[in-house]
């Protein structure tokens, strides 16, 4: 059975040392991904491989707890995670900066689903909302980018 992948990108006005401060700030990732809630740091250290995380996840109506763990820690162009909970899976965001000050984001989720084929039905069904749902997130989080990079040397773009 293969992974249900979800893709988005974006272009964030801002540097990308402002977008990876906002991704790897991580109690505060709900101001961006509002599917989120109650994000706890259970690791000892909070930057690099390894980081763990537990989060809340709410989406259509359906709510797990997302147990995570970070795999790739290449700052400021590469954060990857490995998705440990009941839907398991990996996440993958990538940065790439611009001579403009502004930054390309591309997202990409793996996902496994629980329950086997019923599980792996249910989440294709939920596809389409969660595009929408990764999309919101990257429109929030430019809005965030953009107001930070005020304060940033050079300032906004």
């Amino acid at each position: 059975m293969k992974p249900v992948a979800v893709e988005t990108a974006g272009e964030l006005l801002g540097p990308v040392e402002v977008v990876w401060e906002l991704l790897t700030d991580w109690e505060r990732q709900t101001e961006w991904q509002r599917e989120m809630s109650n994000i706890v740091v259970t690791s000892q250290h909070r930057e690099g491989v390894g980081v763990e995380a537990r989060a809340t996840v709410r989406i259509g109506g359906i709510s797990t707890t997302d147990l995570v763990r970070v795999d790739v820690w290449e700052p400021p162009t590469h954060l990857g995670l490995v998705h440990e909970g009941w839907v398991r899976g990996r996440g993958d965001i990538r940065l790439g900066p611009r001579p403009d000050a502004t930054t390309q984001m591309d997202w990409r989720e793996e996902l496994w689903p629980p329950w086997g084929i019923v599980g792996a039905v249910g989440l294709r069904l939920f596809t389409p909302l969660l595009r929408r749902t990764f999309r919101r997130d990257v429109e929030i989080l430019g809005r965030l980018v953009r107001e930070r990079s005020r304060d940033y040397p050079g300032g906004t773009v």
